[in-house]
């Protein structure tokens, strides 16, 4: 197996697994909502708790992590959830198969026909599934990242949208059936807003916040990168690692890239480019039509990070264009609008600096 100069790690997430595994360990009632700044380490996350279930006997996992696929027709979505088994490619190892991420739930041939030519409800296929594996003592569990993906694809009938059907779909088999685990992760603050608002879903859901690392944690990762990056090349002291806290906080991927880059810059270089950038990234988001209005939303963030949605009344629109540019991030179960990590905090203020 090749070496590599800087490995991935897994930085201390210890609270949130033990969350996700008393999820799991309980009796399916609700599903569960995985929400979080951009680059907060959700997928991260998902795919360290996939790895983990799948050695353990009693669960059946079953992961998709949508922003690997193309979506623009229901067909699409029926070639990401099923997979006959003329169709896979996954690779035995010894007594279980480990599958690619395509393809939720495997089916015999003619079911996969059926489901193509719309003559099979994709709804009661899985649920087929789920009662044949409880028949079995396992635990079925479906987990799906970056699930906002979904909308905009409609039913056959064109009447009905997919990713409302399929939510319906969710809360069956969790709250009223109790057959399913149910793990669904977006980086889509406003579509996880229109979960938390609506009664209906909001009753039978669970939200749970993936933040960026705490500062005891980056400190701990990398006053010892030998250790979780395998790095050998080079070590950081303790005002060097400030300075990238400071400059980055804890956003894992940042963190990441800085220790990538420090086999060919130094560590002023590096941070200081950053900064550059945000800066740079800021006064190309202001750069519009309604300059003054942005500039107004992001001065109030330099006094007040975060804010309070009732403070911002009137500036929905423009707030929206904010989070779904990446600038701002919402948090609708607290009710906040914040600037998306440290790294953009020094991009604002740098902004502001120079005008």
């Amino acid at each position: 197996m090749k070496d590599f100069k800087l490995d991935v790690a897994f930085i201390d997430r210890t609270e949130e697994m033990a969350l996700l595994r008393n999820y799991l360990e309980n009796r399916p009632n609700s599903i569960l909502f995985l929400y979080g700044p951009k680059s907060s380490g959700k997928t991260t996350l998902m795919y360290h708790l996939f790895a983990q279930m799948e050695q353990e006997r009693g669960y059946d996992i079953n992961f998709l992590n949508l922003r690997e696929i193309l979506l623009t027709s229901y067909n699409d979505f029926i070639d990401a959830f099923f997979k006959s088994a003329e169709h896979d490619n996954g690779i035995r190892t010894g007594t279980r198969r480990q599958y690619s991420l395509f393809g939720l739930f495997k089916l015999d041939a003619f079911t996969e026909r059926m489901l193509r030519k719309k003559q099979e409800d994709p709804f009661l296929v899985m649920k087929r599934e789920f009662q044949r594996l409880q028949k079995k003592d396992i635990q079925p569990v479906v987990i799906i990242d970056e699930f906002h993906k979904l909308d905009g694809l409609y039913m056959p009938d064109r009447q009905k949208r997919l990713i409302v059907e399929l939510m319906n779909f969710f809360v069956a088999m969790t709250k009223e059936s109790h057959l399913c685990h149910v793990i669904i992760a977006s980086s889509d603050a406003f579509f996880i807003e229109q979960v938390y608002v609506d009664s209906k879903l909001r009753k039978t859901s669970k939200f749970m916040k993936l933040d960026y690392l705490e500062k005891e944690d980056v400190f701990a990762w990398l006053s010892d990168i030998r250790k979780y990056n395998k790095v050998r090349e080079y070590a950081l002291g303790r005002e060097e690692i400030e300075l990238i806290w400071d400059t980055v906080g804890g956003s894992a991927w940042e963190i990441y890239s800085i220790l990538e880059d420090l086999f060919r810059h130094s560590l002023d270089e590096i941070l200081a480019r950053i900064k550059r950038e945000k800066v740079a990234m800021i006064a190309d988001w202001v750069d519009y039509e309604d300059m003054e209005e942005r500039r107004a939303l992001l001065s109030r963030f330099v006094e007040e990070n975060p804010i309070d949605r009732r403070k911002l009344t009137g500036m929905r629109n423009l707030l929206g264009q904010a989070v779904r540019d990446n600038i701002l991030y919402y948090d609708p179960v607290e009710g906040e609008y914040g600037i998306q990590g440290r790294s953009l905090e020094w991009g604002i203020r740098g902004y502001f600096d120079e005008v």
